[in-house]
């Protein structure tokens, strides 16, 4: 899970002289819930504090913050150093602090942030957390929120204009002219003299010399604290009860206990004065082992229990529902029966006006998954249908065995960009020589630097979902999305490397695949007598730099539909008991589906043996790729009513060197 948080008030720390704004005291991020319904307990920050060490400080546009992108070394302006956690007046209501240094910073943000400063109105800039970590959730004054329930990586700290978590600078950090020690000694002296003075008794009780900032704090916090009233402590249990009773009532309903048993725990808690949600949990499990009783198996089958008294993951949880809308396969399908539903149950907009403000945010965030981002997004929705839609659609493109069926026929490999390949010869070096008793090894004589060369190319086009599709709950429509960008990228590069046999190409030596020259091209019909023919042309090859012959027979023959009967009695019809010759080499038959003309044919030595054809993918991504094209216009879930997404396949290929050795064709007139 990663995420985002601050905004908060700055100070600046900096050796003599005038303020030239490169080091100021931070709130990196507060305890309690955020402006985006995150909530952070004190036990959290506590514990991630050393984290924030030395994390890098970016000077970013809220769209890149939220995005986790444009980590550019022109967008680094400073580090963060000191970090400690300073307790809060009440539970839950510390945060993080830090000395932040921006050596870096444009000198025209620099001179914003000190004049900002200086007119009070420090909290002009904020700063929010790019981290990593695991969340749930959690009741919080009677609503369900996220609560982080560990930081485990800052990727950053940047400077962006709205944050959420309390992010905020606190001071300029200016030196006297002579400053012997930072500012927060001076305070943890006064500290120390009040205790001193005021509270003698608190004061013993601290080691000075070794005591650290936040047990001078805390001895502090302890030795003025107003007493406790038996007032208050009532109005705290209250509220405790009515947050428990609410909880109870969340993992009864969640359980699978039948509903005459949820109603009876449902008011046997009601009337409980005091209990914790470990007496929910035992409730709940002496039910089920009392109900199992009554089972013929001798216990009830609630498989899952304990799941299901615990929080679910929304986000796992909502991109399971999309990819049960869209998978017939899925156990889910059934059930999930209207996209309209889906979009609602995702976002919280009943009515699909596709307005940010009509959503529900803490839905919506939860739905995308946890995030610690503190500034606000509008494309949740639109990744989150374009990650369900590319599941679907890469599970129908790999499931497609017609359309994979050019692998039988080419080697895959891999591009790093979209220059010249070159691939040259391999082998020809002949048979080695003898090497007599102590003496020298012969150097080979190399193979020639003959090559085929080829660059990749990007392939792709738009798909929309509209705002019309979802209000009108175009079910069908809206499920052939995947399957048609999957069949069109499929159809794509099928036709790609089969059109190297069909369209006969120039190759690396400049002449036809198919010609004389390459004693590979034949006139006649398909039949047993033509296969033999095309067999020996193959097996009689020779190998580059000798006259031997490289006896590779044909594994693969390629037909039009016209041909598929005559291929299926000469190759596949076991109608002798004694098999012909032709029976006994057994190629396989691919039926080209495309391919128009009725007569000719193609043979194709195993790749793994003598490689025709190399097709390579950009940097090994051999599925189509979908992304989200348009950004959603501000306060919008849609742009122009529709969410637009992009499909890519780059790739690109060649006859290799020595390619026409490994296939004949028949053109027959």
């Amino acid at each position: 899970m990663s995420g985002t948080d601050t905004h908060d008030t700055l100070r600046l720390l900096e050796a003599d002289g005038a303020a030239t704004g490169q080091v100021w005291q931070a709130t990196l991020i507060q305890a309690g819930l955020s402006a985006n319904q995150v909530y952070y307990a004190d036990a959290v920050l506590r514990e991630a504090v050393s984290r924030f060490d030395g994390a890098r400080i970016y000077v970013k546009s809220d769209a890149d913050h939220l995005k986790g992108a444009s980590k550019d070394v022109r967008q680094l302006v400073g580090w963060v150093s000191q970090p400690r956690f300073v307790e809060g007046a009440a539970a839950d209501g510390g945060r993080i602090e830090a000395a932040i240094h921006l050596p870096g910073l444009p000198d025209d943000i620099r001179k914003l942030l000190i004049e900002a400063h200086k007119a009070g109105r420090a909290n002009l800039i904020g700063l929010s957390i790019d981290a990593t970590g695991s969340a749930g959730a959690r009741l919080v004054e009677g609503r369900r929120v996220r609560a982080a329930q560990s930081i485990t990586r800052v990727d950053s700290v940047d400077l962006i204009v709205e944050p959420g978590a309390g992010g905020r600078l606190v001071r300029l950090i200016e030196a006297a002219p002579a400053p012997l020690t930072p500012p927060e000694v001076s305070m943890r002296e006064k500290l120390l003299l009040q205790l001193k003075d005021q509270a003698p008794a608190a004061y013993a009780r601290i080691d000075v010399a070794t005591a650290t900032d936040d047990e001078v704090m805390a001895a502090y916090r302890e030795a003025f604290a107003p007493p406790a009233t038996g007032a208050g402590e009532d109005v705290l249990e209250q509220v405790r009860m009515i947050e428990a009773r609410m909880q109870a009532r969340s993992m009864i309903a969640a359980s699978t206990l039948p509903d005459a048993a949820k109603t009876r725990l449902q008011d046997d808690f009601a009337k409980r004065a005091r209990f914790a949600e470990a007496d929910v949990m035992a409730a709940i499990e002496s039910e089920r082992t009392y109900l199992a009783r009554f089972a013929e198996s001798g216990r009830v089958d609630l498989a899952g229990l304990v799941p299901d008294i615990q929080v679910e993951d929304r986000a796992v949880k909502m991109a399971d529902m999309l990819d049960a809308f869209f998978d017939p396969a899925h156990k889910d399908h059934r059930s999930v029966g209207s996209f309209r539903e889906a979009y609602i149950e995702f976002t919280g907009d009943r009515h699909v006006t596709g307005q940010y403000a009509q959503c529900d945010q803490a839905r919506l965030r939860e739905s995308a998954g946890a995030s610690f981002r503190e500034a606000l997004d509008s494309t949740s929705w639109a990744d989150a249908l374009g990650n369900s839609i590319t599941r679907r659609m890469q599970q129908i493109y790999v499931g497609e065995p017609d359309l994979q069926a050019w692998r039988k026929v080419a080697t895959v490999g891999r591009v790093n960009d979209f220059r010249s390949q070159e691939r040259f010869r391999v082998g020809g070096y002949g048979n080695l020589p003898a090497v007599a008793e102590g003496g020298a090894y012969a150097a080979l004589t190399s193979p020639g630097d003959d090559k085929a060369t080829y660059a990749a190319t990007k392939r792709g086009g738009l798909e929309t979902v509209t705002r019309e599709m979802i209000l009108n709950d175009d079910v069908n429509a809206i499920r052939r999305i995947p399957a048609e960008l999957a069949l069109a990228a499929g159809n794509t590069l099928y036709e790609f490397v089969f059109d190297f046999f069909r369209t006969n190409p120039t190759v690396w030596d400049a002449v036809a695949l198919y010609h004389a020259s390459h004693a590979n091209l034949f006139t006649a019909a398909l039949d047993a007598t033509q296969f033999a023919a095309h067999r020996l042309a193959m097996v009689k090859q020779a190998r580059a730099g000798s006259a031997k012959r490289m006896g590779v027979s044909p594994a693969t023959v390629l037909i039009p539909f016209e041909l598929q009967e005559t291929a299926y009695n000469l190759f596949v019809r076991n109608q002798n008991l004694d098999k012909t010759f032709v029976q006994t080499i057994n190629p396989e038959v691919i039926v080209v589906s495309y391919w128009t003309d009725a007569n000719d044919w193609v043979t194709v030595a195993d790749p793994m043996k003598l490689p025709v054809l190399e097709i390579s993918f950009m940097n090994g991504q051999e599925t189509p790729e979908l992304f989200v094209q348009d950004m959603p216009n501000v306060g919008s879930m849609f742009s122009n009513d529709k969410l637009t997404y992009k499909i890519r396949h780059e790739y690109g290929g060649a006859v290799l060197v020595d390619g026409e050795k490994g296939t004949t064709k028949a053109v027959v007139p």
